[in-house]
């Protein structure tokens, strides 16, 4: 080997040296760092030595994706415990006596105790406080759950605008990084922002990344549809809609906006992140619940009207809806006192319509008590009347499109029913809860999985320092012999 080649030689590993020193340096300044991911420095071997690469990232394609479906998870339970948690706080405990089966329960308690005194005005005012109470529970519940749905859908608007936002980061950085590449320079570090936002963009909406052979980025929903990648595009959209309880997305004559890609419905919606929890909570979850509690309070005013007494009217004063029908939508929204027994509270022991051969209190009987009977042995009970079961509490076919069905199996008598429904949505909250932390937990482990797989090792990352600067010195060493042996040529010719 001649000097000028060994000379050569040299001059190129401590360029590849320095090079490597340089990686490493910034290995172990980004140490931590979330998103960061381990550069090192390759060496090809050339007749000039060793000819370095750009700095390449070493990543786990398939952890990555883990990482991503764990973090949509994550995103999208957390959503649903935000919205079902304070729900079932204002319903209370199942066991709760201010819960609604417990207001409903007090109601019949207090009408049992009217019956030992049917006379008694101030019996009867306190049996008329206590339906008031329940008809503004009713009221309360269904309200905050229109309310919720409001919420989600205005957080559904804030969470595409964000994604669309996402997506136009990730265009730049992708053509920025592929320019980088084209020119032969480092793009390493575009790749780790890009691949960043991929990451926010995932607890929004479920995605797959995959590149071509040319390296562009292609990014593709659950379902297959394909989103567009341009600096300025904002592919995804979905309306603005002011939420009632008779709102519903679907054909024919939904109200509600679905999810668009460049202003085309999705048929097949994405379930992933916050944005399908979101379409959920929206279409699904939270109606179903105003149905429940439709349901509820059509069937209690309908059983009481039943034997006599319409203690309960829509917010006009008209008849109470039947359970199931399209008038009983949002119902437990309206539903208030009979304004004819507020006005009136002894209409409590004498009844306010004819029902078949049973005329309202007929003699004005003081100690009138065959309306209570009728109340609390049927109306509370399980028969319409000796003999006769009370049909099935409706339980499918409900919500504005009739097309929910009830979260529980719904039981024959009211006081059961009331009692099932809290249990429900008390569980609905306490396992949205409990998904919550579990996601929360794996995404944490998935995250440190990754971490360790593609992040920095500092202590790795010195010891590689230590074998980089003997190598760095072995060459200067060389560099120094071969300058000696060139200066000692150079006076043996003079």
């Amino acid at each position: 080997m001649s000097l000028e080649s060994a000379l050569l030689r040299a001059t190129a590993g401590i360029r590849h040296t320095s090079r490597q020193m340089e990686a490493t340096s910034q290995n172990v300044a980004n140490a931590g760092v979330e998103g960061y991911t381990r550069k090192t420095v390759r060496g090809e071997q050339s007749a000039a030595g060793v000819r370095s690469s750009t700095p390449q990232r070493d990543v786990d394609r398939s952890l990555r994706t883990e990482a991503r479906g764990a973090r949509g998870e994550a995103a999208a339970a957390s959503l649903r415990a935000d919205v079902l948690g304070p729900l079932a706080e204002l319903q209370g405990a199942p066991a709760d006596g201010a819960s609604l089966g417990g207001q409903i329960g007090s109601l019949r308690d207090r009408l049992t105790e009217l019956r030992a005194n049917p006379n008694d005005t101030a019996a009867q005012a306190e049996a008329l406080g206590v339906a008031k109470d329940v008809a503004a529970q009713l009221n309360d519940l269904s309200g905050a759950i229109t309310r919720s749905r409001q919420s989600v859908q205005d957080g559904l608007r804030t969470d595409v605008d964000t994604a669309n936002a996402l997506l136009r980061d990730v265009a730049a950085l992708d053509k920025q990084a592929r320019a980088m590449r084209s020119a032969g320079l480092d793009d390493a570090g575009l790749l780790d922002r890009r691949d960043a936002a991929i990451g926010q963009l995932s607890e929004l909406i479920g995605v797959t990344p995959a590149e071509g052979r040319n390296g562009e980025l292609t990014l593709i929903l659950q379902g297959g549809a394909v989103l567009p990648l341009e600096e300025n595009g904002s592919p995804l959209g979905i309306a603005d809609a002011v939420i009632a309880p008779g709102s519903y997305y679907g054909a024919p004559a939904g109200t509600l906006p679905g999810l668009t890609l460049n202003g085309i419905p999705l048929s097949d919606v994405p379930r992933g992140g916050r944005i399908g929890a979101g379409l959920e909570l929206r279409d699904e979850t939270l109606p179903r619940m105003t149905a429940e509690l439709d349901t509820l309070a059509t069937t209690m005013a309908g059983r009481l009207s039943e034997q006599g007494l319409t203690l309960f009217t829509d917010n006009d004063g008209s008849a109470p809806p039947a359970a199931g029908s399209a008038a009983a939508v949002g119902f437990g929204g309206r539903m208030i006192v009979n304004p004819d027994v507020a006005a009136k509270p002894a209409l409590l022991r004498d009844g306010t319509s004819d029902v078949p051969a049973f005329p309202p209190n007929p003699d004005n009987q003081a100690g009138y008590t065959k309306l209570l009977d009728r109340v609390l042995d049927y109306a509370f009970g399980n028969q319409r009347a000796a003999g006769v079961p009370h049909a099935a509490i409706p339980g499918t076919g409900l919500g504005p499109d009739g097309t929910l069905t009830a979260s529980f199996s719904p039981p024959r008598a009211l006081l059961d029913y009331a009692a099932a429904l809290t249990s429900a949505h008390a569980k609905e909250a306490s396992d949205a809860a409990a998904e919550e932390m579990t996601t929360a937990s794996l995404s944490t482990q998935i995250n440190a999985l990754v971490q360790k797989r593609e992040g920095v090792d500092v202590d790795a990352e010195m010891a590689s320092m230590v074998t980089l600067q003997n190598a760095y010195t072995a060459n200067a060493r060389v560099i120094s012999a071969i300058q000696s042996m060139w200066d000692a040529l150079m006076g043996m010719v003079r």
